[in-house]
């Protein structure tokens, strides 16, 4: 009756498996490449970074009108009265209020800035804000691909643990079957059957749990990379891929130097800096404009009517502006120390996560390679094992214990595996090459 049952359980988990298989059709293959690409192509945060980009550009246009001609036109009509004493006219005879009278004025003027230092630095800084939106740009798509390919090789690493807990169990189900038959040969006791349904009911757990955290790996590359959620990917890229080795530590410095879009951002902004500094002092500095007016004046649109016209330069000196000016200065200069200070983190930064990088992906191939002797020797003590259960030499004691060991082994060389792809993506990203990783 046991044994049925557990016949029937099997059945039923992998009918389970099968039929969310058959709810999520597979995709096409896709590679890591095509993963990164589909993230940098439809990611929103890409697509946030973009407008970023954009707004920039759009603010240092508004920045630089300034220095363009302006023109406008306007025109009014009044009807008013106005009390000639307050112009210093007294003359006898002469009324104090006059009017009410009617004012008509229609004229287009246009002003030209021909100098004004603080303006020209306040355009070098919004073309220093487009350049840090670019590397911020950049920076962004750095993020997304590595993210995008630790969620790749998660999956991968994912899909074989899947693969290796159906194969625990499979083995699991083959050992019952053995201790069953040892038991009616009266050569093993109840308990050593006992043992075996034990060891399968487990390993069909450890199936379950591995199949949900596929699921989980597989919907969070979906998400990063935008791909359609009602379709299985089928990832074509290898966990085995040993890939080039990794560069020497100077190599990779000035590797990570030439092409971390971090530098670039804070490079950028201390530029910018540089130039707020430069228009706040600017507008200390006097500033020239030329003016000109023409249009007409009248009592009203038909009625004494003349053409009027007024042109000329006018200078603005800023005298005492309540300390605003200082305190743009200061601001500016604090900035710079601010953004000066952050390069230098910067750069020890960028030293650590490259040490750190290289070393553990030099530790991930050693440890690929002591989890592959590991999983050949619970090989072959599940085999030794099995041999003494079989001839009756021995309980599945020892059996079970293999099994179990075996089942850790091939864990951890998959864990391995998944650990040397992952030290070589935060190799990558720690140089800022994460776009152009491949398996």
């Amino acid at each position: 009756m046991v044994g049925n049952f557990d016949r029937i359980a099997t059945a039923a988990a992998f009918a389970l498996l099968a039929a969310s298989a058959r709810a999520a059709e597979p995709g096409a293959a896709l590679d890591m490449r095509g993963a990164i690409r589909s993230a940098l192509e439809s990611a929103p945060t890409q697509a946030i970074a973009a407008r970023s980009v954009a707004i920039a550009q759009s603010e240092r246009r508004g920045t630089a009108a300034a220095f363009l001609p302006q023109l406008d036109a306007a025109a009014s009509q009044y009807r008013q009265t106005t009390n000639v004493a307050t112009y210093g006219f007294d003359f006898p005879g002469l009324p104090p209020l006059v009017g009410p009278y009617s004012v008509f004025d229609a004229r287009v003027r246009l002003s030209q800035k021909v100098f004004d230092l603080s303006t020209s630095r306040q355009i070098a800084s919004a073309d220093q804000a487009v350049l840090v939106a670019r590397a911020q740009e950049r920076q962004s798509r750095e993020q997304l691909a590595a993210d995008v390919a630790l969620a790749y090789v998660d999956v991968l690493g994912r899909e074989q643990e899947q693969s290796a807990a159906a194969a625990d169990l499979a083995l699991a189900e083959d050992l019952l079957t053995l201790a069953r038959d040892q038991r009616h040969a009266g050569i093993a006791s109840g308990i050593d059957a006992v043992r075996a349904e034990t060891a399968v009911a487990q390993d069909r757990f450890a199936l379950s749990q591995a199949q949900t955290q596929l699921a989980d790996a597989r919907l969070r590359l979906q998400r990063l990379a935008v791909l359609p959620m009602d379709t299985v990917p089928r990832l074509s890229g290898d966990l085995e891929s040993p890939g080039e080795p990794p560069a020497t530590v100077d190599a990779a410095l000035a590797i990570a130097h030439e092409h971390r879009p971090e530098l670039d951002v804070l490079t950028a902004q201390l530029h910018q800096a540089d130039a707020e500094l430069a228009a706040a002092r600017g507008k200390r500095l006097p500033t020239l404009s030329l003016v000109g007016d023409y249009g007409v004046s009248a009592k009203t649109p038909n009625e004494n009517d003349e053409n009027t016209y007024r042109y000329g330069a006018v200078l603005d000196v800023p005298l005492f502006t309540g300390g605003s000016i200082s305190a743009s200065v200061e601001a500016a200069e604090l900035r710079i120390e601010q953004h000066k200070l952050e390069l230098q983190d910067l750069s020890q930064q960028i030293e650590q996560d490259v040490r750190l990088a290289i070393a553990r992906a030099a530790n991930a191939v050693e440890q690929v390679h002591a989890a592959a002797a590991a999983r050949e020797l619970a090989q072959r003590e599940l085999d030794l094992a099995r041999d003494r259960f079989a001839d009756g030499v021995a309980n599945n004691i020892d059996v079970i214990s293999a099994q179990t060991s075996l089942a850790q082994a091939r864990s951890q060389y998959i864990a391995a595996l998944a650990q040397r792809q992952q030290a070589r993506i935060n190799l990558a990203a720690a140089e800022g090459r994460a776009v152009d990783f491949d398996l």
